[in-house]
């Protein structure tokens, strides 16, 4: 006899309710606690060249909201280092794109321009993207 299957906790629900509820909550936040950074898009598929050495393909910066901090040791589980940081950023402020681990950001620290490469991503959402938390850690 094969064994009985339970719906899951989530079968009944609309996820586009989730869109419409929690949806406006990132922009908000972000309008009142974040700071203007520097999204760096990584143009891929990037193609070189052995004959002159060179690299082409575009990036593309977009100027967004985003709240940045330190990364909790409860979060960090052994695999970051204490230098890394959590970035918070509303879906839209990157529309449909969803971050990639060749992604950038610049960001201002103490008078001073930084970048930080993306090195792990977590999208939260319902049938779209509410917000992403990434992991940036500085070059």
């Amino acid at each position: 006899m094969a064994p009985q299957t339970t719906p899951s906790a989530y079968s009944g629900v609309d996820m586009g309710l989730i869109d419409t509820t929690f949806a406006p909550i990132p922009t908000s936040v972000l309008a009142d606690w974040g700071q203007n950074i520097t999204y760096i898009k990584t143009a891929t598929p990037r193609t070189y060249n052995p004959t002159t050495g060179a690299v082409t393909g575009a990036d593309t910066t977009v100027t967004v909201k985003a709240v940045i901090t330190r990364v909790s040791p409860r979060e960090a589980e052994g695999l970051y280092q204490t230098t890394d940081l959590k970035v918070i950023i509303g879906a839209s402020e990157l529309g449909t794109y969803y971050p990639t681990e060749a992604d950038r950001i610049q960001y201002q620290q103490a008078g001073a321009t930084r970048e930080a490469k993306v090195i792990a991503i977590t999208s939260y959402r319902g049938d779209n993207p509410v917000y992403h938390s990434l992991i940036v850690r500085p070059q």
